[in-house]
Parts: C-alpha cells; sequence; structure tokens
C-alpha cells in the first residue's frame, strides 16, 4: 500500500502530491475530489490518499490543521490565504465519505492491524472540516 502509518500525509501518494503544491491554486483541490466522487467505477487507493490529503488542506485553510503538516501544506496554505469556500469544504467531505465507505483504500485498511486508527484519523479530519 506504500503507507508506514494512518495518517492522511503518512504514504507514497499523499507524499508525492504534496509537492505539486508548490505551483498550485485551489483548483488542484477540487481536482483530487473530483477523482474521488466521479469516480464510477473501482476507486483506488493512490485516488483516495490524494482525497484525503486533499482534505486535509481544505481544514488547514479552515484553520483547523493536522497537528503535522508537511511543509508544502503550510506553504500552500500561507499562500492562499483565504478560507475555502462553502462548496470546497462540502467536497471534501463528499470525497471522504466515499473513501471511508467504498474504495480500495478503505478495503486495504480493514483487512490491517490498524483498521481502527485509520477510521479514527478520518473521523477526526472529518470532524475538522465541518
Amino acid at each position: 500500500m506504500g503507507a508506514w502509518a494512518a495518517g492522511s500525509f503518512d504514504n507514497d501518494d499523499a507524499g508525492d502530491w504534496v509537492w505539486e503544491l508548490a505551483e498550485a491554486d485551489t483548483s488542484i483541490l477540487e481536482e483530487a475530489f473530483s477523482r474521488v466522487t466521479d469516480c464510477e467505477d473501482y476507486l483506488e487507493a493512490p485516488d483516495c490518499s490524494i482525497g484525503i490529503a486533499a482534505a486535509e488542506v481544505v481544514a488547514a485553510l479552515r484553520k483547523r490543521p493536522a497537528s503535522k503538516l508537511p511543509d508544502e501544506v503550510s506553504a500552500f496554505v500561507t499562500r492562499i490565504g483565504t478560507p475555502p469556500s462553502a462548496e470546497l469544504v462540502s467536497s471534501a467531505l463528499s470525497a471522504l465519505k466515499r473513501i471511508k465507505t467504498k474504495s480500495e483504500l478503505q478495503e486495504l485498511w480493514d483487512e490491517s492491524d490498524s483498521r481502527a486508527e485509520w477510521h479514527q484519523a478520518i473521523a477526526e479530519l472529518e470532524g475538522r472540516l465541518r
């Protein structure tokens, strides 16, 4: 799975994605969410991991960041400097709902010994988005 812990940025896919934030605007977040919410087929783990990372960025833009943010995320939030729109927050929550209930990533975590930790991390993120 390329993950070393249940945290939102504790996997290869999210780690690679945050590098794209350097020259991006908030459309990068919208794209990450639409890859999750618009998927009618099997939702694969890489898109899920990126969707979760993007949701963390939205939470940080709301001034409710995770305790450990990559420097790239902090720099993006500082550069953007404005709270996210209600639509972007809603998109983040919709993506998380899909990821935690019907996705390859959810299946992988549900088969692991860290199932409860992952579901708790997602619930905590949802709480910071509400």
